[in-house]
This record gives C-alpha cells, sequence and structure tokens, in this order.
C-alpha cells in the first residue's frame, strides 16, 4: 500500500478509536461517586446537631490524629477563648464539654483522635473532677490550666504558652467582658505567633496580667476603645499600639481584618454567626482561623446591614480558589447566606483579552505574585514559550493585572492560542490553577492616545497611552511642557524609564526632571504621532496631537519617615509620609543599619506605593534579633527637593522565631515540574542544594540524579523565598506511576536559624510526554532481523500492531511490512523484534527486496501517548558501539542474608551478562542477574575465605565500581560501554570483627577497642558510650566508659585508670535495646549512614585480656 493512502486509512481509524474512547470516558465518569465536599470557591459547612457534636465534626476534619487536645466548658467563653492561641502553638483541636459530664461527642472525638494530652483550660467549676478523673482513667495525661477568675486563668494559659516557646516580646490584650472582640483577635494573635491577653479598666482584677506585662517586659498592643482599656489603664501596662474596634463586634472585626490583612493568608477563609450570645461555633471557627493563619470572617442575620459587609469583605478577598469554611448549622448561617457567599465568588480564574495588535491583557481574580507574573517564560502562544528578546510582561499596581507586550505586532484578524501556564503563582506563591488556554484574536481599529497623566511631587512626571506605541528617548525632545522641550526643562534620560515595552514599543513613559517644574497649572503637550516613525501604533494608527494641562504644588517641609518593617526574606520597607524623590531614595548610600553601611544591594520603590515606600534586601548579618536601628542621610529629598531632617532613624523589630519550616504545598504543576511551599521563607542555597533532596522510584531505587534543577518560583537567582520548582528535563519526566520525595536540612532565613523536619511524600507522576524511537539496529547473530528501541515501555499491543511499521526498499518506494514478518515486543516493551522473511535483503541496494529505512508511526506508550511527531524513519544502524551505559548514582550496596549485592541501573536493557565486565573495589563479582535496566552481582558468603566480600566492605563508601573492557551486549548485539562510579547508596551496616577487639592497662589509657568491618562515623562518637556494657570479671564491677574516639575501623572506650589491670578478663557485648544504638558507618554519596545492628553474637559476652 503506498505511504500516503497508508496514513490516511489509520488516520481515519484513529480518529474513530479517539471517539471509542471519549464516549467510554464519558460513561465510565459518569459511574463514579460525586464528592460530597464542595468546590474550592464554595462553601463548606460544618454544622451538627449541637455545639459538642460540631466542635468534634470539625475536629476529626481537621485532624485525623493529634498528639494535644485543647478541653474547654462549652457553657463559659472567658476560659474557652484564652485556649485558641495554645491550640495554635500545640497545633491542636479545641473540643467541648459540658461542667459535669464528658459529651458524647467529645469522647467520640477524642477516641478518633487518640491524643496523648489533654489541656483543660478553667477550674473545676468549668470541667468538673469527675470529667478529669474520668480521662485520667482513659489513661490520658492532664495539663490543668486554671486561676481564679478569668483573668488568672488567661495569665496561666500565657505562662504555658512561654513554656512552649512563644516569645513575649509582643503580646496583645482585648477586652475580657465579651467573647466576640475576642474570638476575632484570636486567630490574628495566633497567626502573629502572640499571646493574647484579656483585659479591662479595674486594678485588682487586672493584677495578674499587669504582674505577667511587668515580668515579661512585654509590648503590648490594645485591641478596642477606651471603652474596653481607658487612658489610665493603658498607660499602667505601658501599651505602645491601639487598634481601634468598631461600633459594634462586626465592625470591629472587619477592622482587625484589614489592619492584619498582610500577615493572614486567604487560601482558607472560616465564617461564624457571632449575632447572639452564644459563643462556641466562633470560637471553633476562631481555632481553625488561627491553625491556618486565615481569615474568620463574623456574620449577622440574614437582612443584617453588618452581613452584607462581611459579604464584601468576602468576595473582596475570597476567589474560586479559596477553601470557604462556614461552622455552624443552618439555623444559624442559614442557606441563604450560603448561596450569596457562592455567588459572589466569580469562577473565572483569569480572563485573556488583546489590546491592539501587540499586547495582551490577563486579569486574575486574585493577587499574583510579581516574578512568576513578569517571567515571559511562564507565557506560551502557540505552544511556544515567549522569550525576553520577543516579548515582556508587566505586573499593574492593582497585583492582578499583567500585559504582555510583543516586539513583533500580529496582523489584523489573526487568531492565536494564548497559554498562561500553572507557575503564574498568587502573592503568597501558591499554585494558582492550572494550565489555562485561550484562543484570541487581534483586531484594532482605533488610534492610540493619552490615557492618564500622573505628577509626583515637582519632578517625575508618568504618562500612560491607551496601547502600545513606538517610542524612543530621541522622540521625547518632541513633547512640550509650556511650549518648551521637556530635554530642555532638566528631563534626565537615565532616570526616565519606558514600560509595557518591548521591541519598539511602550505603553508608559516616567520622566524624571532634575529641576522641579514650575509651580501652577502647566500644559502638556504631545504632537502628532507619523506612521511607522513615532508616536504610533501596531497598526499604524498615529496618536493625535494632544494637551493636557497639570497643576504643580508647593510644599515646604520636610518629609518624615513614618514607620519601617522587616520581613523575614531579607527586606526592610521604609514608609515615608510623602512621594520621594528618585534619585537619592533610592540610593543604598543614604541608608544604613545599626550604623554600618548596606552592601551593593538591591533597592526600589514597592509598586503601587506611589513612592512612598522603600523596600532594601538586606544581608541579614547586619541585623540583631529584636530592636535595630535604619538612619537615612539628610541627601535623601522628597519629590518635591525638600531634604529629610539630618540623622533621620527609625527602629524595627527582627523576633526571633522557632518555628521550624515545614512544606505546606506540594503540586506537581506537570512531568517537569514540582512545585514545594514552605510555611516560611528558607535559606535558597539549601533550598535549591540537590544533596538534600532524595527522590526514589517505585522499586525505592534513588533516582535523585533526574532532577536537573530546582530553583526558586520567583526565577530570582539566590532568593531566599518560599516556593521553589524541582525541575526535570524532558528525557527524565517523571512520567511513572509512583516515586517517593524525602526533603531535609533545609533552614529558614531567621537570624538563629531553624531547621526542617524531613519531609516524606508519595506521589504519582503524570505521563504527558510522547515516546521516542531511540535507535533501529540490524541484529548481529541474525541478518534478517532488526530491534527498534524506545526511550521508555510502550503498549504492547500497539507494539504488536504490524500496520504501525513501514519500509523503504531499494527503489526509494515506501512498503508496509511484509505480511510474514514476525514482530516480538520485549520483555519490558521498550523494544519490539521484527524478523523479516528470508527473501529481503536488509542492506544496502537497488532491487525491492532491498529494506534500506524502517519507519515507525503511531505506536503508543504505556499511556497511550503517541510517538513524538506521529512518525519516525531512520536508516537501519550497525553501529554496535553505542549499547547501554551506566547511569551515574545508581550504584547500591546491600546484604542479602550474608552475600552481598550490588545492584546499579543501565540505560538499557542488557540480553547477556558477563562477570568479568565487573569489578567492585577490584573484585569480580560471583554471580549476577538482570531484570530490565537493573543489574544485581552477588559477592556470595564463604568463598575465597570471603575475601571478596571483606575488600568491598573494607573499601566501605569509598568503594569504586567499574565497567572495563566490556563484552556483555543488549538485544542487538550493541556492546556495554565501560564507565565507573563510587557506591552511591551504601546500605551495609557495619559489623564486628571481634577477632580484633583488644584492652588496654597502660596508665592513662585503660582502655577497650572494638574493631568494625568498615570506616566508622567520627562525627557523632559521643553517642556511642552506651552502645555496648563492659564488665571487668576479675572484679566483678561494670565499667562505665568516660570517652570514646574513632579511629578508621575502630571504636575505642576509654575508662578510669585503675579500672583496669594487666590480665584482667573484660567482658563485653553490646547493648540490648536496639534504639540505644548509634554507632553508624561514614555517610556514602547519598547523604546517609547505616547503622550498627548487633548480631545475635554481639548480644552474647564475649571476653578479651587486657595487655
Amino acid at each position: 500500500m503506498p505511504y500516503k493512502e497508508h496514513c490516511k486509512m489509520w488516520k481515519s481509524y484513529g480518529r474513530f478509536i479517539i471517539n471509542s474512547v471519549f464516549l467510554f470516558l464519558i460513561c465510565f465518569l459518569n459511574l463514579i461517586p460525586k464528592s460530597v465536599h464542595a468546590a474550592s470557591g464554595q462553601v463548606s459547612r460544618i454544622g451538627e446537631f449541637n455545639r459538642y457534636a460540631t466542635a468534634a465534626k470539625s475536629a476529626t476534619t481537621n485532624w485525623t490524629s493529634s498528639k494535644n487536645v485543647v478541653l474547654v466548658c462549652g457553657e463559659i467563653y472567658a476560659d474557652a477563648v484564652s485556649g485558641v492561641t495554645l491550640s495554635k502553638k500545640l497545633d491542636a483541636p479545641i473540643l467541648l464539654t459540658t461542667s459535669n459530664l464528658l459529651n458524647s461527642y467529645t469522647k467520640s472525638a477524642l477516641d478518633i483522635l487518640k491524643p496523648q494530652n489533654i489541656y483543660i483550660i478553667g477550674g473545676t467549676s468549668c470541667v468538673s473532677q469527675n470529667i478529669r478523673d474520668e480521662l485520667k482513667n482513659y489513661g490520658y495525661n492532664l495539663i490543668e490550666l486554671s486561676g481564679k477568675n478569668r483573668y488568672e486563668t488567661n495569665v496561666s494559659v500565657a505562662n504555658e504558652l512561654v513554656k512552649l516557646g512563644v516569645n513575649t516580646l509582643n503580646v496583645m490584650l482585648v477586652s475580657g467582658k465579651g467573647f466576640s472582640d475576642a474570638l476575632s483577635a484570636a486567630p490574628i494573635a495566633a497567626a502573629k505567633g502572640q499571646i493574647l491577653l484579656l483585659g479591662n479598666n479595674d486594678d485588682d482584677s487586672m493584677e495578674p496580667v499587669l504582674t505577667f506585662i511587668k515580668n515579661n517586659n512585654s509590648n503590648v498592643t490594645v485591641i478596642g476603645t477606651q471603652n474596653v482599656l481607658n487612658d489610665n489603664m493603658y498607660n499602667k501596662i505601658g501599651a505602645v499600639k491601639r487598634v481601634n474596634g468598631g461600633a459594634n463586634r462586626f465592625e470591629t472585626n472587619l477592622n482587625m481584618l484589614n489592619e492584619y490583612q498582610d500577615i493572614l493568608k486567604n487560601d482558607k477563609l472560616f465564617i461564624a454567626n457571632a449575632g447572639g450570645e452564644d459563643f462556641p461555633d466562633p470560637l471553633i471557627a476562631s481555632s481553625l482561623a488561627g491553625k491556618w493563619s486565615s481569615p474568620l470572617v463574623l456574620v449577622d442575620g440574614d437582612n443584617s446591614p453588618s452581613t452584607e459587609e462581611a459579604l464584601n469583605y468576602i468576595k473582596n478577598k475570597a476567589t474560586n480558589l479559596t477553601d470557604l469554611n462556614a461552622i455552624g448549622g443552618k439555623n444559624v448561617i442559614s442557606d441563604n447566606i450560603i448561596s450569596k457567599i457562592n455567588n459572589a465568588i466569580s469562577n473565572d480564574i483569569v480572563s485573556i483579552t488583546t489590546n491592539g495588535l501587540n499586547q495582551i491583557k490577563i486579569t486574575f481574580n486574585t493577587e499574583i505574585n510579581k516574578e512568576t507574573a513578569e517571567f515571559v517564560g511562564n507565557y506560551q502562544i502557540d505552544g511556544i514559550d515567549l522569550t525576553t528578546n520577543i516579548s515582556s510582561a508587566s505586573l499593574q499596581d492593582d497585583n492582578r493585572t499583567v500585559l504582555v507586550t510583543l516586539a513583533n505586532p500580529y496582523s489584523q484578524y489573526k487568531n492565536i492560542i494564548f497559554t498562561v501556564k500553572s507557575t503564574v503563582l498568587d502573592k503568597d506563591l501558591n499554585v494558582i490553577t492550572p494550565k489555562i488556554e485561550k484562543e484570541i484574536i487581534f483586531l484594532d481599529i482605533t488610534a492610540p492616545k493619552i490615557q492618564a497623566l500622573t505628577l509626583y511631587g515637582s519632578n517625575k512626571l508618568i504618562l500612560e497611552f491607551s496601547e502600545p506605541i513606538r517610542i524612543k528617548t530621541d522622540n521625547l525632545s518632541s513633547m512640550k511642557i509650556n511650549g518648551q522641550s521637556i530635554v530642555g526643562l532638566g528631563l534626565n534620560t537615565s532616570l526616565s524609564t519606558f514600560y509595557e515595552k518591548s521591541g519598539v514599543w511602550s505603553m508608559k513613559v516616567v520622566l524624571y526632571f532634575d529641576t522641579p517644574l514650575k509651580e501652577g497649572i502647566n500644559s502638556f503637550k504631545i504632537s502628532r504621532g507619523i506612521s511607522g516613525e513615532q508616536f504610533d501604533d501596531a497598526a499604524g494608527f498615529p496618536i493625535e496631537e494632544t494637551s493636557i494641562n497639570f497643576n504643580v504644588n508647593s510644599l515646604k517641609d520636610n518629609p518624615q519617615i513614618a514607620e519601617a518593617n522587616y520581613t523575614t526574606d531579607g527586606i526592610i520597607y521604609i514608609t515615608y509620609n510623602r512621594s520621594m524623590d528618585t534619585k537619592t531614595a533610592l540610593n543604598i548610600n543614604n541608608y544604613k543599619i545599626n550604623g554600618n553601611a548596606i552592601a551593593a544591594s538591591s533597592i526600589d520603590f514597592c509598586p503601587g506605593s506611589n513612592d512612598k515606600i522603600v523596600k532594601i534586601k538586606i544581608i541579614n548579618s547586619l541585623l540583631n534579633i529584636g530592636s535595630n536601628i535604619i538612619s537615612v542621610s539628610n541627601n535623601v529629598k522628597d519629590a518635591y527637593g525638600n531634604n529629610i531632617y539630618d540623622n533621620s532613624s527609625t527602629s524595627f523589630e527582627v523576633e526571633d522565631n522557632t518555628v521550624k519550616p515545614k512544606i505546606t504545598q506540594f503540586e506537581i504543576l506537570d512531568s517537569q515540574t514540582i512545585n514545594i511551599k514552605f510555611n516560611q521563607y528558607v535559606m535558597n542555597i539549601y533550598a535549591t542544594n540537590k544533596s538534600n533532596y532524595k527522590l526514589l522510584d517505585s522499586d525505592g531505587t534513588d533516582i535523585t540524579y533526574k532532577i536537573d534543577e530546582i530553583s526558586p518560583a520567583t526565577r530570582l537567582s539566590n532568593d531566599n523565598t518560599s516556593s521553589y520548582n524541582i525541575k526535570f528535563t524532558r528525557d527524565n519526566a517523571l512520567t511513572d506511576l509512583t516515586y517517593t520525595l524525602v526533603i531535609k536540612n533545609i533552614i529558614d532565613t531567621n537570624l538563629k536559624p531553624n531547621v526542617m523536619d524531613d519531609y516524606t511524600i508519595a506521589f504519582n507522576g503524570i505521563d504527558n510526554i510522547d515516546p521516542k524511537v531511540t535507535a533501529i539496529v540490524q541484529k548481529s547473530d541474525n541478518p534478517q532481523k532488526i530491534v527498534i528501541f524506545f526511550n521508555e515501555p510502550m503498549n504492547v499491543d500497539s507494539l504488536k500492531n504490524p500496520s504501525n511499521y513501514y519500509f523503504v526498499d531499494g527503489t526509494g518506494n515506501t512498503e508496509a511490512l511484509p505480511y510474514n514478518a514476525v514482530i516480538t515486543p520485549g520483555e519490558d516493551n521498550t523494544y519490539v523484534l521484527i524478523k523479516f522473511p528470508s527473501n529481503y535483503i536488509l542492506s544496502y541496494g537497488t532491487s525491492e527486496n532491498n529494506v534500506l529505512k524502517v519507519g515507525v508511526e503511531y505506536v503508543k506508550d504505556k499511556s497511550l501517548n503517541t510517538l513524538s511527531g506521529i512518525a519516525y524513519v531512520d536508516n537501519i544502524s550497525r553501529d554496535y558501539s553505542t549499547g547501554p551505559s551506566l547511569v551515574s548514582n545508581t550504584v547500591k550496596f546491600f546484604y542479602d542474608g550474608d552475600d552481598l549485592k550490588v545492584q546499579f541501573i543501565l540505560t538499557s536493557d542488557l540480553d547477556n551478562l558477563n562477570l568479568n565486565d565487573f569489578k567492585v573495589a577490584g573484585m569480580t563479582p560471583d554471580s549476577g542477574t538482570i531484570s530490565e535496566r537493573k543489574v544485581i552481582l552477588t559477592f556470595a558468603i564463604g568463598i575465597q575465605d570471603n575475601i571478596k566480600i571483606n575488600t568491598v566492605k573494607s573499601a566501605g563508601v569509598n568503594a569504586l565500581f567499574t565497567i572495563e573492557n566490556p563484552i556483555s551486549k543488549d538485544i542487538a548485539g550493541r556492546t556495554l560501554k565501560e564507565g565507573l562510579d563510587k557506591v552511591y547508596s551504601m546500605m551495609l551496616p557495619p559489623r564486628t570483627n571481634s577477632s580484633l577487639w583488644f584492652a588496654s592497662s597502660t596508665t592513662g589509657n585503660n582502655s577497650v577497642t572494638l574493631a568494625f568491618d568498615e570506616d566508622i562515623d567520627d562525627s557523632i562518637y559521643g553517642l556511642y558510650c552506651d552502645d555496648f556494657i563492659f564488665t571487668n570479671e576479675s572484679t566483678g564491677g561494670k565499667l562505665n566508659p568516660i570517652s570514646v574516639s574513632v579511629n578508621g575501623k575502630n571504636v575505642t572506650y576509654k575508662f578510669e585508670d585503675g579500672s583496669i589491670k594487666p590480665g584482667d578478663r573484660i567482658d563485653i557485648h553490646a547493648t540490648l535495646s536496639s534504639v540505644d544504638v548509634n554507632i553508624r558507618s561514614k555517610k556514602d554519596a547519598s547523604g546517609e549512614n547505616s547503622v550498627y545492628i548487633p548480631s545475635k553474637y554481639d548480644l552474647r559476652v564475649r571476653t578479651v585480656i587486657s595487655n
């Protein structure tokens, strides 16, 4: 059959198969049970039969187990509210009980959570002694926190938080006379990691609170008006700040949310009704909001204005990705309110439109991260990544809109597919959405115009156009102010900047003048553009001559620093009371930290701050924990030309944070990208170090070598951030079914760094990569057979289908395989054998029976991805030097009984194995097996008096694996390539060599030396002191080591002088408790040690006689 007709037939067949599969999937998906959990952006309700059941359901929904639980009385709010910050610190749920009997719902929740500790808040009048005794009988450990009144109980909880490591430098104080303000404040305090105190204006009841503040020298932020805490009490406690509440509890709630919006995360949001005097539902919502550092929004009844205000807040903050949670039943939060919330959330993650012929406007429904938004590689046109030489991306001041400007305009009515990748992250560096694709059409029928003219002070003018126009520095001279060219008015062209710029096109220009513009009314004029030359758009429409008046005000007083703040990513934000001068305010030499000059660093205005906020990235070594001073030179001017006061300075705090970094988000963005997000900023040098990661395949084989790079998600090199991308090349894509990733040793950016606990996660790969043919080779021992190699396991049915293969004969014609050709898939389906009938000649010739090339088409991998490019055709290779090769970092040693095994991975399968090809520490293995790409060599116990095993063990982590002069071959007869590598994973626990043990009675060196069969790690020798038990048989006394030392394979235990005499018999055995054993091998190339496991002989007494 001719090749073109052959293709046409199979394309029709392919469409039939695709349609059939599609119909099957529709039927299949309709049979899958639907989850009852609400979709993101839709409200999930936790509302049960009563308050106790609601608390229990919230606990078991948000915690599968918990070491700690906080138990409070469901009838008394004052004690209960003190538990919210404790709940956050312990990562523990709050459960409610009646005062006299342990509630049955609470008991059931405890049975599910199985905590070790229960923190009871309040005295026996809140939680009776009977309940406490019952809990003790169940085996729970009780921590009881109480006092004579709510204020003493609150301080008791505060002292417990201090014991748990909470910093007392900054605390919050809220009214103790009503629950609603306290519940609004509690999640804020929890998110800030601060203690929440209760207060009032009565000296007697405030005594324990005053004592706590004084003893801890705390800075107090008061939440509420003077009705809550008057000026007299405010001064007594030495408060440093007051956050005023509102006219009612709901206004106070929103005021607090807005005041502390920067520390709250919007990926979750909790809603509770505070309309009555019942506090339990808001209490539970408050603890959950504190757990996730999320907003708690209080609502009232259906028709309340307060509820409408709450709904407006939710609409502005939540997106369709926000996890919305209402705590309370339908009688508390009505279905009508839930419906209003659901309707308020937009389902459009992003809108994509064109602006002219060379700009694309992307609008997200949430604020996004500037660096990922402005990385043009996160966008595609017709499947091709954008690059900086042909495009730019600019995040606008609303932090939701991105303008992508193209250097090369499209024609009118041109349609393209525009893609936003999943690597564009929100402002908190969370993944927003999977990849989005949209077809858009370019069309422009209007001339450009001036969109806005904005003046900062008297020396900075910002000109914005409706679309990108053709403009360059030389064109600025034709712009005029009051009839004079702006160049003659002191325009500084080096500080004047073009924005939304790509190629010759820009949409905004910032004009900076060294000389202030004239006070009063001024007239700006831009001349009519010239099509194809200047001030025209990509469609050729020129801007019309335009004049705009603007007013330059006079301001003569000196600018001042309003405040300074520090964030743990190493950035200081300096807020001024007005717009500042670009040249002087952004000169790093005009700033000092604690009297020290700041080394060359990044400095800029914060976008959207109207040049009022300067951000400086600094080196942490300049900072102190606690108070720091930033001073500003009087060279700094405002935008009106006024200098700041001499010796201007302000303080800012750097907290001593003891919270360990941990991973809060793990996302497979595609088969080549994993995104991980930490709960705080971490050090780039640790987060990007591959040695802190271990990737295992489904067989447990270490494939960390497949990681191409780890980089900040922000795309800024050396950026200490909270989100990182783990990247893989296309050839090493994560296409297998399951993987395991281990991450460890990553530290945060605090001045006293905290180290993360090891993190392990199992996950599924995504096979969206098309397979490839890697070679077509004539079999060396059979001229009628060829082998087609693929880069991954293929679908066996498609491998066996003869219609998927063709050949080019000696006349140049393309032909289908002979009907009697024999097709045999390989064992692991990574190759296929094709045997041609004997009348075909697989070599060069000009006849119809000569086979010159072989083609493959429509073959699919095991995930049904079709061959890359659909078809592949190539000459038949007879190069047999391109066989499998050793994959780096895959050599692993382990025991199988007493046999020593060496495992490694090759780039492709071997067909036969010659043991003489391999040497391990110079030793030839005794046997070997092949399992697909994995080869396992065996050194058998008992052969040659174990010389081989002992030699390999002696080499330890430095053992070298070599492939020399190989003759092992693959199925086609290609020879294994030479190679060498050190052992990567040495899973050989040290074993004792008791024949070399000895004891010494020498003065100053009473000791016992124990020998092992490999080098011992000397970095933790101090932990080895109790791994062995020593008894002097001659005296009957136990010998207690006073020191331990390590020298190669020997561990020496030293004892008090005189405790061992010449000829003493010293009995030795390993400790009977395996958890007390610490002796371990040296660290291998994978960064792991193997811990010594005492044998049955080591646990028995061995005796040495001292010399």
